[in-house]
């Protein structure tokens, strides 16, 4: 699975709140203030600031008791940062956390079954686990948890039919299950087209999802092969976001395939000053991001700078697990820098 889906995966589900009891009763719905909290968290994330987000989620720690929007919140910043960097060694810190909020968000819809928000964090809780079945492959268990998920957000919207940001989360589902899953599981449905029109309506209308929104609908529309309409969302997230990782992966990845080369190659050129920038890499996204630069300007041969990147790609020092992922890349690169070889010295006619 290419990163740049992780990556937009895991964000789509950056939605946090903190709890509030106005005179409705007991409600998760957040404050003026609250919401100003977690639309910079979720701003953070989508700048590649993870300390700055993880710094405002420690004022959120002692929140009400078990802590489940603290640990909801540290723990998609947590996914976020594992998604980033391709590297998963917190993910049973991650899933202690999910774990935890689930239960208590549980007992809380329990306790309070009006309160629409409390179903919009469960929700986002299971879809937070329905990905990471999802990154393991286990798509029984993702289609399980995003059943969930999607179960909650629909009883969030009918409870408040206005609570848009659950449409971040029902649009991913009704999109993704479709795109993905329904290659191994043929009985679903095919609700693409309504989860674009749902995460439009997410992007276009609620509280503080517009990011993760925009960054699901941005790939779905790639996946669609609507090039021209992601690119304008990709160039809107780079401006507001001043050229954060996730804007990056989008427009290389219209600008590849809109067979856009050269445009392409200048952002995954981009994109690899920025992962080396932030350090703590396995090297996985920068192979990706190297084979494609080196794709690019083979195409335009600059043989000399593409034999440059497809060497460091086999420079790089990896895991056994991230070479086994790479598996098809180190092959093609190979062939690629025999065919420049050949380029170099042709065989006489």
């Amino acid at each position: 699975m290419p990163p740049f889906f992780k990556i937009m995966v895991m964000k789509t589900f950056l939605c946090f709140l903190i709890l509030a009891v106005s005179a409705r009763g007991a409600t998760l719905k957040p404050s003026e203030e609250q919401t100003g909290i977690f639309s910079r968290t979720v701003a953070y994330v989508f700048s590649d600031s993870f300390v700055e987000a993880y710094a405002l989620a420690g004022e959120l720690e002692e929140t009400i008791p078990g802590r489940p929007i603290y640990n909801l919140l540290y723990a998609s910043v947590i996914f976020a940062e594992m998604s980033d960097a391709e590297d998963y060694s917190r993910k049973q810190s991650f899933t202690g956390r999910i774990d935890s909020s689930i239960s208590m968000f549980n007992d809380w819809t329990k306790e309070n079954p009006d309160d629409p928000w409390g179903y919009f964090f469960a929700g986002t809780a299971h879809a937070y686990k329905s990905v990471m079945h999802g990154q393991n492959r286990s798509w029984l268990k993702s289609l399980i948890d995003g059943l969930k998920a999607k179960g909650k957000f629909a009883k969030a919207l009918q409870l408040d039919p206005d609570l848009y940001d659950s449409y971040t989360g029902m649009g991913n589902y009704h999109y993704w299950s479709s795109a993905r899953l329904g290659k191994y599981i043929p009985f679903l449905p095919d609700n693409r087209e309504k989860g674009i029109e749902e995460m439009g309506l997410a992007m276009d209308s609620s509280i503080f999802s517009f990011y993760p929104a925009a960054g699901g609908l941005a790939w779905a529309l790639i996946n669609e092969s609507r090039l021209s309409d992601a690119a304008k969302i990709g160039k809107r997230l780079y401006e507001e976001t001043a050229g954060g990782r996730v804007s990056i992966w989008i427009l290389g990845g219209v600008y590849w395939r809109m067979g856009n080369l050269s445009l392409a190659g200048a952002y995954y050129d981009e994109l690899i000053n920025s992962l080396e920038r932030a350090g703590n890499q396995n090297n996985y996204n920068l192979i990706f991001a190297r084979y494609r630069k080196g794709v690019c300007l083979f195409s335009r041969h600059d043989d000399q700078a593409a034999k440059r990147e497809f060497e460091m790609i086999l420079k790089y020092e990896v895991s056994g697990e991230v070479k086994e992922k790479h598996e098809k890349t180190y092959k093609k690169t190979k062939e690629y820098l025999k065919e420049i070889k050949s380029r170099e010295n042709p065989k006489p006619k």
